[in-house]
């Protein structure tokens, strides 16, 4: 009977120690899993976040590359410009230069006619004075000579 008494007690030990230590122990663990439970809500909301984050990244990434990508073919579009609108001013302007060149042959050679037109026609003048003062005399000779002279002038002119 002894170990009734013993067992009826441990039995009574037990149920009135249950509830406080429950209460302990079950309040503890209660509290321990409630705080791991708003870490892990913590850590899943930084992970979204950061996951968040990431998207904003890969998107300013991306748009970064594109925009970089533009600038780039808007800088080679622009230079081919520049350099057909540099070929186009060369050519002009060689162009140009040789046009002035052969105006002034044009005008050099136009001179050089005339200079030898003039000098053409003062050899004239003399050789006819020379050949008329030798072969014929007088008021008719003068006459002569101021018309033919008049006559090569305005041919040569």
């Amino acid at each position: 009977m002894e170990y009734v008494w013993l067992t009826v007690a441990l039995v009574i030990l037990v149920l009135l120690l249950k509830k406080p230590f429950q209460e302990k122990v079950l309040g503890a663990l209660d509290a321990r899993a409630e705080r791991i439970r708003r870490e892990l809500d913590e850590a899943q909301r930084l992970h979204e976040e950061a996951k968040a984050l990431l998207a904003k990244y890969q998107r300013q990434l991306h748009e970064g590359e594109t925009l970089a990508q533009e600038i780039l073919e808007r800088v080679d579009a622009e230079q081919r410009r520049l350099e057909a609108r540099m070929r186009e001013e060369m050519r002009a302007a060689t162009e140009r230069r040789t046009q002035q060149a052969v105006e002034r042959i044009a005008q050099e050679e136009a001179r050089a006619v005339q200079e030898v037109r003039a000098r053409a026609a003062d050899l004239a003048v003399r050789a006819t004075r020379e050949l008329l003062a030798e072969r014929l005399q007088g008021e008719l000779v003068q006459e002569l000579m101021r018309k033919s002279v008049e006559e090569v002038r305005r041919r040569l002119a």
